[in-house]
């Protein structure tokens, strides 16, 4: 492909310096991205980007699509797909290390951690396989569809069912620690936001418009607050701020500890799918109608407004060298340049790119409805 720059329509004036400087550490290792939007946090972040034009170094094709995000750990793309399967692809070579099979499509983005793979089914499963050979470890059964991506912390697996309950699962045993109920409805196959953690709290949200905070070691509540509609967007959590967006075409910012909100931000029409990305002093949130807008993520005061020519349902990853990557339900994997304002490159899949992509600092890793997991390089 060859390297162009597309511009981006801007609804208003960047300050464009101050849009890619100034951001938070990085919370994980530099080589790794063990679970969706990278952070038990949910951060997305990374100090370095690759500068574009990059290059397609591999693609690897599984025999349905994927809606999950990819992960990456010791060199190993871990990606699940709609064809029921957990792959494992070497990020080297792009060769298939192993595959496990489940019973259901799979829309759960997995975790790594440590020797172990987790990854949740539609068959109601919650699987921990070995990292190395994609070996069973052990299996829990919710009572109903695991949709949410999962989360890592303390020693346990956390996810939502379309049971209508948490799940705090032992990630040695597979036993369950905990289940929380949730008050959400079930006609509308439950809880799809993937739950976030801070300072021993789970934070999460569902289709009934509450944002809680649980006790990570018990579950027991420690405080919910309701907006007006559902919520599909997973929180993120930042300097002891949780920030969530709800389809009363709201953002939300609340105290992590107390439950209080510290400011809502009204959006009109749009409403997302996607997570807030909170960096040092901004808030980056992308729009099903095609928007990514940048908030002062103290006060929720906008200051810049990106428009793509389709839906976008990936949450987009941010880099501290001043570059946002993102996908788009046009099949492009998009790279903007938050300082110049505009579209520095961008690649093509054969189908919507709804996963949210795994940037490092000499490559970017992606999965697509055609069924593609594809690796760039600088």
């Amino acid at each position: 492909m060859q390297p162009k720059k597309f511009p981006i329509q801007k609804s208003i004036t960047i300050l464009a310096l101050s849009l890619g400087l100034g951001l938070f550490s990085a919370e994980a290792k530099a080589d790794s991205w063990p679970m969706f939007l990278k952070t038990p946090a949910h951060s997305s972040y990374t100090e370095k980007a690759p500068v574009p034009p990059l290059t397609l170094k591999w693609k690897f094709m599984a025999k349905g699509a994927i809606f999950a995000s990819p992960v990456v750990n010791n060199n190993t793309v871990y990606a699940a797909s709609y064809d029921k399967n957990l792959y494992a692809i070497d990020a080297a070579t792009g060769n298939m290390l192993w595959s496990f099979p489940t019973q259901a499509e799979i829309v759960s983005t997995p975790a790594v951690f440590e020797d172990k793979v987790l990854v949740g089914s539609k068959d109601g499963n919650i699987y921990a396989v070995e990292a190395a050979t994609g070996k069973l470890v052990w299996k829990h059964n919710t009572g109903g569809a695991v949709q949410t991506s999962l989360l890592v912390a303390e020693g346990m697996v956390y996810a939502g069912s379309s049971d209508l309950y948490l799940y705090a699962i032992d990630l040695s045993t597979g036993k369950r620690a905990w289940r929380m109920k949730m008050p959400d409805y079930e006609k509308y196959s439950g809880i799809y936001a993937t739950p976030a953690y801070s300072d021993g709290s789970i934070y999460g949200a569902g289709k009934n418009g509450l944002i809680y905070s649980v006790s990570a070691k018990s579950g027991g509540r420690n405080w919910s607050k309701r907006t007006q509609s559902a919520i599909y967007s997973s929180p993120a959590i930042k300097d002891g701020i949780i920030y969530v967006s709800s389809y009363d075409r709201s953002i939300y910012a609340l105290d992590a500890k107390t439950g209080k909100f510290v400011w809502r931000k009204n959006m009109d029409n749009e409403i997302a799918y996607a997570s807030p990305v909170i960096t040092k002093d901004k808030l980056y949130m992308a729009f099903k109608n095609g928007h990514i807008k940048v908030f002062n993520k103290a006060n929720g005061t906008e200051s810049a407004d990106y428009k793509f020519p389709a839906e976008i349902n990936s949450t987009p990853a941010v880099s501290g060298n001043g570059l946002l990557y993102v996908g788009c339900e046009d099949g492009y994997l998009y790279a903007v340049d938050l300082k110049a304002g505009e579209v520095a490159w961008k690649y093509q899949t054969n189908g919507g790119v709804h996963s949210s992509p795994v940037v490092f600092e000499n490559a970017v890793y992606i999965t697509s409805e055609d069924g593609g997991i594809y690796s760039f390089t600088k």
